[in-house]
């Protein structure tokens, strides 16, 4: 190899080091990676953790008891229709109640015209009667 050449070389070489100490500030210490893995779970811990999980099986079976989307959407519908029905009914209820009103209402307003006629009548034989009296 020539001068030139392994001045080449060497200049190459000298460059690359340069950005090599300048990364290496940089890059992370047996002590600072120590400090990183230091609040990590141990395998112990993570096993320890994970035996208190429940299993698929376990999971599956808690489930299996729930009731489904289309179980939970027909006891919705059953409980309408039986709503439904029930409302019907106390309409029908309310509706012959209010006839029943209506029909004593009208049974009141009559008597109470026949008692009004009635006091009328009353009234004027007391007025003939005090008339009679009172020109004797």
């Amino acid at each position: 190899m020539d001068d030139r050449t392994m001045a080449e070389v060497l200049e190459n070489l000298n460059r690359r080091v340069d950005r090599i100490e300048q990364i290496l500030p940089t890059l992370a210490t047996k002590d600072d990676l120590r400090k990183a893995i230091a609040p990590l779970a141990t395998k112990e811990e993570l096993r320890n953790a994970v035996a208190g999980l429940a299993t698929k099986e376990e999971l599956r079976n808690a489930v299996a008891g729930l009731a489904t989307k289309e179980e939970v959407k027909a006891e919705g519908e059953r409980t309408r229709a039986h709503f439904d029905a029930v409302a019907e009914r106390l309409e029908e209820q309310i509706r012959l109640l209010a006839e029943g009103l209506l029909s004593l209402t009208r049974q009141f307003e009559e008597f109470k015209a026949e008692t009004n006629a009635r006091f009328a009548e009353m009234d004027r034989r007391l007025a003939r009667l005090e008339a009679r009296y009172a020109g004797s």
